[in-house]
């Protein structure tokens, strides 16, 4: 009789529905109930409904019990056939306009490997960094440049952009998958993009939303400016904590690069002028940039000059981050250099576009609007109001709000968990009699904190589509990451919104 090993992928793939079958056996409870009863679904369908597919969903991405993307499924059809979620509601994010960004980002990276750009640029990277050091390296070629260039107003654009780069850089220097180099810098890449949400006012939606939720709540317009006192020290420290802990934590097999920067610099000049597919490549990349650019722009100079506020509200309605991403699908299968297509529909289709983690992302934005649709977000802010007593202080209120904007971000989106944690984070300070300018901001912060997994923001998302990462290791660093990052925000968080709202004279 043959033995049967039973690994830890093959218990996961049996404790992922066994974990959502016990919690359909939980005894509902009156705050359950008036949870589901809050968004309109039975007892039996809400928080604990909720709460069984988030465990399933996660236990089998945690342990890649099977491809991500089959994983993504779970809550798709689990919300699906309970009726909480619509299937044409439960389908659509696999296109959602995320996606497409994404999809973008894998055809650049084949255009650049097609006609040699990645090589180019991996050598002109490799050659402005002056420097043999792995660690350091790896800031200047992925940490750095991502982080600055989420002024688009996108963590997802950005790390699109700088992913083609990295891979090349890592290729040239001889790091394939499975380096611990590798590895290593393209978890600098997404967690750099990650922190670099927090750079501007308008680099991602939860801060927005913060700056809505302050207004409607307080009539207090938060500004370009009054964002640097409170969120930009956050986005710098995330940057250098994580680049130090990734490279501690998952240590480069090597002390020193292969390749001297006058070396590099010398295969450089020898490849001679660009030819015209990597000029019209590097052109769409402009381009795209470009458009990715002026909304966000647009959007910054309307808060310093408010009669720019119809512009900005037109770009940023005809330009969101997926119409640009749209045109890349759209114009490299139409220009032909010399009788050859500058990138075949097919190579788009079948070499490009990484599709398990397309089923990813997609499965984790429908789980995020499931839970929120289950009751389950609703659940949780309700067992958080309640533990918090009738006369929190104020530091109380902050550190609680952050930690449910904290908590949901890891199985909703950030964009989604703020939605729903802003506003509680309003309402339970105003039932305390605190000011809720503190609390809201705090919460946002906290959105945008979580990295430990690829379903986590589309940075992570993006860098694991890689296949140089390990679940192990996102998950070890993200871990680290995390909750340093969230210490420092309830440590820091309120001694910096207080004293910006003294300085602005609110308190």
């Amino acid at each position: 009789m043959r033995k049967v090993e039973w690994s830890m992928k093959r218990i996961s793939f049996y404790l992922g529905p066994l974990l959502f079958l016990l919690c359909l056996l939980i005894p509902s409870n009156s705050t359950m109930d008036e949870a589901a009863k809050f968004v309109n679904v039975s007892s039996n369908l809400g928080p604990k409904y909720g709460l069984g597919v988030l465990l399933w969903t996660a236990t089998w991405w945690v342990f890649e019990t099977t491809s991500l993307g089959l994983a993504g499924l779970v809550p798709i059809i689990l919300f699906s056939i309970s009726g909480i979620i619509p299937w044409k509601d439960s389908v659509a994010p696999i296109m959602d306009p995320l996606i497409i960004v994404i999809i973008s980002g894998f055809i650049f990276a084949k255009a650049f490997q097609k006609w040699g750009l990645d090589r180019r640029v991996a050598l002109t990277l490799a050659s402005l960094s002056r420097t043999r050091n792995p660690a350091v390296a790896g800031f200047f070629v992925a940490s750095l440049p991502v982080f600055l260039l989420t002024l688009t107003g996108s963590m997802t654009a950005a790390t699109s952009i700088v992913y083609g780069f990295v891979i090349a850089f890592l290729m040239r220097q001889g790091f394939n998958k499975g380096s611990s180099y590798g590895t290593g810098t393209l978890l600098a890449l997404g967690q750099a993009a990650t922190s670099g949400s927090l750079l501007f006012l308008t680099s991602t939606t939860t801060n927005l939303i913060a700056k809505k939720v302050i207004f409607e709540t307080t009539k207090f317009d938060l500004t370009f400016v009054d964002w640097f006192y409170v969120g930009t020290f956050h986005a710098f420290f995330g940057l250098f904590l994580t680049w130090f802990l990734v490279y501690k934590i998952i240590k480069p097999e090597i002390s020193s690069l292969p390749f001297e920067p006058s070396t590099l610099k010398k295969e450089l000049s020898e490849l001679g002028p660009m030819n015209r597919g990597e000029k019209i490549t590097i052109s769409i990349l402009l381009l795209t940039l470009f458009l990715w650019l002026i909304p966000g722009i647009a959007t910054n100079l309307a808060l310093i000059k408010p009669d720019l506020e119809p512009l900005s509200v037109l770009l940023t309605k005809i330009l969101p981050e997926a119409a640009p991403a749209t045109l890349v699908l759209f114009i490299f299968p139409l220009i032909k250099i010399d009788g050859t297509t500058l990138l075949k529909w097919d190579e788009m289709l079948y070499e490009s576009i990484n599709w398990d983690i397309v089923f990813l992302v997609g499965g984790g934005i429908t789980l995020g609007t499931g839970l929120m649709r289950s009751g389950f977000s609703q659940w949780i802010g309700m067992l958080f109001k309640s533990v918090i007593g009738p006369t929190p202080s104020e530091y109380m209120i902050f550190a609680v709000c952050s930690f449910i904007g904290f908590l949901l971000s890891y199985p909703a989106s950030n964009t989604g968990a703020a939605s729903v944690a802003c506003p509680l984070a309003a309402s339970l300070s105003i039932a305390a009699g605190i000011n809720p300018i503190g609390p809201i901001l705090g919460t946002a912060i906290a959105t945008t904190i979580p990295s430990t997994l690829p379903s986590t923001t589309p940075a992570m998302a993006i860098a694991y589509s890689s296949g140089f990462i390990k679940m192990r290791d996102m998950i070890k660093v993200g871990i680290f990451a995390d909750v340093i990052r969230f210490i420092v925000l309830i440590v820091v968080g309120p001694t910096l919104v207080n004293w910006f709202l003294s300085f602005r004279g609110l308190i």
